[in-house]
């Protein structure tokens, strides 16, 4: 069978070592019919840093011999001397970070509970704009750039060190899996969407506090993201029982405590959910384009925000 990109189904192998699970699933998203809007607020941040505005800013560095592009947003009311939390919002495959800007609305949170989000664009070739989160050594070094981004983004702005966190949607759901692995020293907690994933070589230095979404009826990730959950729970040291609780008809927390370090995993499953960010702005969009129903009897980026802001660093 195929599906709506022409690509063959099939579901990937999967298998554990060191409580990981090894997956490559097919997460391939169409480029969007439509053109985010993009605006920037004209008043000024501080006096001596001109060149950041509230609102949203592009930039560019040079990481790995390459010249990469990203998207910052700064939240109204900064005054250029608190120190905020970052969050790191990354594209799905064949999308950009202009788009997930629109699907998650990631920036009305930003402005109410005064965060900053820096969106990178992908540029790992297959899919395209992707990223590297399998560590391929003939691809771009995602990690690196990540960390290159950090170091550029706190020369300038005040940025609090102990609330750096990672989420993505799709494809890129995989690559705050992967910082969580490469970069749990820096990266307090991840909140991946649509492709939860734990690497096979996953090695942390402390226990990194986890929020999943995930739809039953997601027809282009195609694995079982639970069990990806039980190999965050055993690699953060949790007590292997969770916590059900039942949210909607067709929602389930599902809420791992008693881990090392205070950290926590918690899963949401959406049963009939596609392909999608739970009560997405453009939930409509996402369906048309076939990837499956959205779910709107929550929100994941008010979700993911919360459960950043009561996991920072120890």
């Amino acid at each position: 069978m195929k599906n709506i990109f022409g690509l063959k189904r099939s579901y990937a192998n999967k298998r554990r070592n060191r409580g990981c699970l090894f997956s490559r699933p097919v997460i391939v998203i169409a480029s969007f019919l439509f053109v985010s809007g993009f605006v920037v607020n004209q008043s000024v941040v501080a006096q001596n840093k001109p060149q950041i505005k509230v609102g949203e800013n592009s930039g560019s560095i040079i990481s790995g011999n390459q010249t990469r592009q990203y998207l910052l947003y700064i939240p109204e009311g900064y005054d250029g001397k608190t120190n905020l939390p970052l969050v790191f919002l990354f594209h799905g495959s064949s999308m950009t970070s202009k788009q997930v800007m629109e699907t998650t609305n990631l920036s009305k949170v930003a402005d109410k509970k005064k965060f900053i989000i820096a969106a990178p664009e992908g540029i790992y070739p297959w899919p395209r704009n992707s990223w590297n989160a399998n560590l391929s050594p003939e691809g771009v070094n995602d990690v690196k750039f990540v960390k290159d981004l950090i170091r550029e983004i706190s020369s300038k702005m005040t940025i609090d060190k102990k609330r750096i966190y990672a989420t993505g949607y799709s494809g890129s759901a995989r690559m705050s899996s992967r910082l969580a692995c490469e970069l749990s020293n820096v990266i307090a907690a991840i909140g991946p969407v649509a492709g939860l994933y734990c690497p096979e070589n996953c090695a942390t230095t402390r226990s990194v506090s986890v929020i999943a979404f995930h739809g039953t009826a997601d027809n282009i990730a195609l694995f079982n993201a639970e069990i990806a959950v039980s190999d965050w729970v055993e690699i953060n040291g949790c007590k292997k029982t969770p916590m059900t609780r039942k949210i909607s008809k067709d929602v389930t927390q599902i809420s791992y405590s008693g881990c090392k370090g205070n950290a926590e995993v918690v899963f949401f499953r959406i049963n009939g959910g596609g392909h999608t960010w739970p009560d997405s702005p453009i939930a409509d969009s996402f369906e048309k384009l076939g990837f499956g129903k959205t779910n709107k009897d929550i929100n994941a980026s008010n979700l993911i925000w919360s459960f950043f802001e009561a996991h920072p660093l120890p």
